[in-house]
């Protein structure tokens, strides 16, 4: 081997075939640059390169969706009543997509007729609150060609009445036009049309989340702990970070962590940022 090739080598994995859209296909492929230099790198690349092609056919079926939410009102539906819940009118999402997404099992699930039901639910740490500050989400599967494709989504209503329905569904139309990177999974929402005037008054928190945490650190901050239940683990817990202003009854930005998903709504700035922490180097 030359000094050269010792020192540089490029290596392009395919990570699918190709993703078929209305006018063209995708091809997506990886490109890495290892170099002695980087060393302590390369493992995480091996292994992020490993799990790329073991679900390359989930990269197809996000692209599929992707493209759906470009022409919201044919593909989706949003009903707003108790709670925050969108019906897929093509489902193409797996069941095993969905609990790969979310780096978890359900807390629940069961089989209702010809439909697979998932509940996943951040439970709230430190009181006993009979499961009425808890965050449940809900999806539900519909069996098509003997697999189960996710066909409905439902939030909690203390979740939809925290960050609501206005912020939800532009959060759903911005992931159209967003940017996509395999390893910072991030999207950009402008939310300095949204109106304000629908968040939640500080004092109507209490009644949302339950009482904040004994010590949340700064003041006109109140901040929450879950925990996902049926699962112990350190990186399935959720938290919900709430700063206010001087009054504290206007809200000013929330910081919400769920599973792999990280939400930063800077109401102040007009920006909010969703992140998706699929692909992340762990620290051992």
């Amino acid at each position: 081997m030359s000094e050269n090739s010792k020192t540089k080598n490029t290596c392009i994995i395919p990570v699918g075939t190709g993703v078929q859209t209305n006018t063209e296909i995708i091809h997506v492929f990886l490109v890495f640059e290892f170099s002695d230099m980087y060393y302590p790198y390369r493992i995480f690349l091996v292994f992020l390169a490993a799990a790329l092609i073991l679900n390359g056919c989930i990269l197809e079926r996000i692209f599929r969706v992707k493209n759906q939410l470009c022409d919201f009102e044919k593909n989706f539906q949003i009903e707003i009543s108790e709670g925050f819940r969108v019906l897929l009118r093509d489902p193409v999402m797996l069941d095993e997509d969905i609990t790969w997404l979310a780096g978890a099992e359900p807390s629940e699930q069961k089989f209702v007729g010809d439909e697979l039901v998932m509940r996943y639910i951040a439970e709230r740490k430190g009181i006993q609150s009979n499961g009425q500050y808890d965050l449940p989400i809900e999806l539900r599967f519909v069996s098509l060609d003997g697999e189960y494709r996710f066909k409905e989504g439902y939030l909690s209503k203390n979740l939809a009445d925290m960050l609501t329905d206005e912020l939800l569904t532009q959060i759903m139309l911005s992931v159209c036009r967003s940017e996509k990177s395999l390893v910072k999974q991030q999207i950009t929402i402008d939310i300095q049309t949204l109106d304000r005037a629908l968040l939640p008054a500080g004092s109507e928190i209490t009644g949302i989340l339950g009482p904040p945490n004994p010590n949340s650190g700064l003041e006109h901050r109140q901040m929450y702990d879950y925990q996902l239940k049926n699962n112990d683990a350190i990186d399935k817990e959720a938290t919900i970070e709430i700063d206010f202003d001087d009054t504290d009854e206007r809200i000013i930005r929330i910081k919400l962590k769920y599973l792999r998903y990280n939400l930063d709504a800077d109401f102040e700035k007009g920006e909010a940022v969703l992140k998706v922490d699929i692909f992340v180097e762990q620290e051992t």
